[in-house]
């Protein structure tokens, strides 16, 4: 798998944890509703997924270290780029370019 592939499986994988995660605390539905027990199971699932969201967002601030809103900038020299299938990138950052 390319980092590529891997920033795009997290940034399909996060909104859906995300929408999982407010789905299981949205107050409208059964589950939250008088029952102690089963709306403290609630809320102790959406802490685990909270959980599982804190190390995707880091794992893809790993992955992408540099990036910022507008563009992709990659600081290292001209010598650690390469082009694979015809896609610039950086060999040390692998960022596409």
């Amino acid at each position: 798998m390319t980092v590529k592939k891997a920033i795009q499986g997290l940034d399909i994988l996060i909104p859906n944890k995300k929408k999982v995660q407010a789905g299981i605390l949205d107050p409208t539905q059964p589950w939250n509703k008088n029952n102690d027990l089963v709306n403290a199971m609630a809320k102790f699932m959406a802490d685990g997924l909270q959980n599982d969201l804190d190390w995707l967002i880091a794992l893809k601030r790993q992955l992408l270290p540099h990036q910022h809103l507008t563009k992709i900038v990659c600081t290292h020299p001209k010598k650690d780029h390469d082009i694979a299938d015809g896609q610039k990138y950086c060999m040390n950052c692998n960022k596409d370019l």
